[in-house]
């Protein structure tokens, strides 16, 4: 599971955490924004992800553009590039599925946005 510090890398168990806790509010090309499950603040307090340096990892690919995270109604909102990264593949994360091939498809660009410096 991430945890802050580790590799720049994300695996499909990383993923999976959104298809656990989440479900899908409202979803325009570029915009999603996603309810949060209650059971989230105790998976958070519980376990070894750092939840917050997820997500702003997450926000370094150039597939997304912002996250914001409202904790207080409980909602995610991603902004994110629909011309490197279909739609679709929100879809299948939220079912938790195809989640070794998003999470290839995030971390070839967060290793070009690496090498680029």
């Amino acid at each position: 599971m991430f945890k802050e510090g580790q590799e720049f890398s994300i695996t499909p168990q990383d993923l999976q955490v959104f298809s656990d806790y989440f479900s899908i509010i409202h979803h325009t090309k570029g915009r999603i924004r996603l309810r949060a499950d209650a059971k989230l603040k105790k998976y958070v307090e519980n376990s070894a992800v750092d939840f917050q340096a997820f997500l702003k990892f997450l926000e370094k690919t150039p597939l997304i553009s912002t996250i914001k995270l409202n904790e207080l109604i409980g909602s995610l909102t991603i902004q994110y590039d629909a011309h490197l990264l279909n739609p679709k593949v929100f879809e299948d994360l939220m079912q938790g599925e195809k989640l070794e091939e998003i999470a290839q498809i995030i971390n070839y660009h967060l290793q070009r946005r690496l090498n680029e410096g």
